[in-house]
């Protein structure tokens, strides 16, 4: 997909963009958007011919002095992207670029650490730290950079940030990916992340409570948990209400091996719970009793958790339920004729059995 909208970038916006290869002899004056996918030396030979460009995306592993040369040759960069590069540090300069919106540096797997200089970015929007695997920790001063839209982070930390308070007000999408040492995102949460609208955990090895997380996040629509193996969702194992003031209408739970029921706190989400999906949790044994009470719920899917067994009562009778999705779940058994209200069904099943 990404090549796809590469070639029609290049297409429709030939005279804008120029995708600098081994081939190319001629540019533009109008050029104001750069791929690179050629050596450093040609780059140098056709960024001095150029005075205007904006967005610089580099389709091959660039040496630093080369992205250093552009942050230094192109001062009105709006987007740079250096996915799958080595290099350690990133120069300090990129502190210059005032107008920077989009930051891509997504799996570059020798730098630990980011220049403070990145903190000058006022204007920056998205920035991508995913696949850092060896990325220490978070310039200290990143929570003055209020612009910021979406996040994506890999760190070795056990925190996002150490001081939080009242950080990435403008923030709606978050995504924590591969951290092992992470426990939590802030030392405190009040005030923090208002705005955050999509959270997600993957390969989150030491994450095990999310509610201390969750519950000042007012404007949280969506939530994702994957391969946490540490997270059982009991938060202490209180059945208690825990009144928390969200809206959430997508919960997606993937791979956590200490899931063996769905939370009770789940309830509070019951006018506003729009989609649920759970798979590949290998010890669920059971949906609760609980679970037709969620009376906004559309869509419902569990795929490949072979322990569970049975499905709670009044469940066929869902009137909001649209789209039941069951799929490599051995112990459950259930007939298609009991879904005949459903419009659209996906069961794994054989003859008229699950």
């Amino acid at each position: 997909m990404h090549d796809l909208v590469h070639d029609l970038v290049l297409s429709i916006g030939h005279e804008e963009w120029l995708e600098i290869d081994s081939d190319n002899k001629d540019v533009a004056s109008t050029v104001r958007h750069l791929s690179i996918s050629s050596s450093d030396q040609e780059v140098s030979k056709f960024s001095n011919k150029l005075t205007n460009v904006k967005s610089i995306i580099y389709r091959t592993e660039p040496h630093v002095s080369s992205v250093e040369a552009c942050i230094s040759r192109f001062k009105s960069l709006r987007v740079l992207a250096i996915p799958d590069s080595d290099f350690e540090n990133l120069p300090s300069s990129i502190g210059t670029q005032k107008h920077l919106r989009y930051l891509d540096l997504t799996r570059n797997q020798s730098i630990k650490k980011l220049p403070n200089s990145i903190c000058k970015l006022h204007n920056l929007q998205t920035l991508l730290l995913d696949g850092c695997e060896n990325l220490e920790r978070l310039p200290k001063d990143m929570r003055n950079m209020v612009n910021l839209r979406a996040l994506a982070v890999t760190t070795k930390d056990t925190c996002l940030l150490e001081n939080g308070v009242c950080c990435f007000s403008s923030l709606q999408i978050l995504s924590m990916r591969s951290c092992p040492k992470l426990e939590r995102l802030f030392p405190q949460m009040d005030r923090c992340l208002t705005n955050l609208r999509t959270l997600g955990f993957m390969e989150c090895a030491s994450l095990t409570s999310l509610i201390p997380i969750i519950k000042h996040l007012t404007a949280l629509e969506i939530l994702y948990i994957s391969d946490c193996k540490e997270m059982d969702l009991k938060e202490g194992g209180g059945g208690d209400a825990l009144d928390l003031n969200l809206r959430l209408q997508i919960l997606d739970i993937r791979r956590l091996p200490k899931l063996e029921v769905l939370p009770e706190w789940l309830l509070e989400f019951a006018d506003t719970l729009r989609h649920l999906h759970i798979n590949e949790c290998e010890n669920l044994k059971a949906l609760p009793e609980w679970l037709p009470t969620l009376k906004s719920l559309q869509t419902l899917e569990i795929t490949r958790s072979n322990e569970l067994s049975s499905l709670p009562e009044g469940i066929h009778h869902m009137k909001t339920l649209r789209k039941l999705k069951i799929k490599g779940c051995p112990q459950l058994v259930t007939r298609l004729q009991d879904w005949s209200n459903i419009p659209e069904l996906e069961f794994d099943y054989e003859d008229d059995e699950l």
